[in-house]
């Protein structure tokens, strides 16, 4: 299943014909990232390109079909980035590391400009990019209860999203407010539920 935060390898002919800005750079192989949205046409698959500045997106629907491989966040963690070096003292690549000692056991994984760097080999992590921790439940089973519960600061540092068959909600509201209704993303849009798993 193809979910939001997954990467999809498309070629670029598919949006050739497109009006793009003049910052996208077209390569034989593109890399989408896969957005919540409902197509109205469900042969579609919405997603967003990226520049390497922040305000560089765009979004665009491509053809399912055009889509030729789908990498999932979870297939990432134990990847180093190409530049690993150059960025081994950011605090978002810092974090990535911490995060794979504490969630081991878990399915876990990373979106944003790291979890896009690490998996197209392109270049997208700066000294102040975020780290987007997505953690994958179905119930609050499956949440890292042990590891939140032992390393609070270390959740309290960012938005922790978790991702359920039904949306994506904050980790942090969920934790203050379990018994309530909780913002979830969903493909139709945000939803005040207390449905989330």
């Amino acid at each position: 299943m193809i979910q939001a935060h997954d990467v999809v390898i498309f070629d670029k002919q598919v949006i050739e014909q497109q009006t793009l800005p003049e910052w996208l750079i077209l390569s034989e192989k593109m890399y989408g990232t896969v957005r919540r949205a409902l197509p109205k046409d469900p042969s579609q698959l919405g997603i967003g390109l990226r520049g390497f500045a922040r305000n560089q997106r765009l979004a665009l629907e491509i053809p399912m079909q055009a889509v030729q491989k789908v990498v999932h966040p979870w297939e990432i963690i134990d990847q180093e980035s190409f530049r690993q070096s150059e960025i081994a003292q950011f605090p978002v690549y810092q974090q990535y590391h911490v995060a794979r000692e504490l969630l081991s056991g878990y399915k876990w994984g990373v979106g944003g400009s790291l979890g896009f760097e690490l998996t197209t080999g392109i270049q997208a992590v700066k000294e102040t990019s975020d780290f987007d921790l997505l953690i994958y439940a179905d119930s609050p089973i499956g949440l890292p209860n042990a590891a939140i519960q032992s390393h609070p600061d270390f959740f309290e540092q960012f938005d922790t999203q978790v991702i359920t068959s039904k949306g994506g909600f904050a980790l942090k509201e969920y934790l203050r407010l379990p018994d309530k209704k909780i913002l979830l993303k969903t493909a139709a849009g945000p939803e005040l539920t207390r449905e989330i798993w």
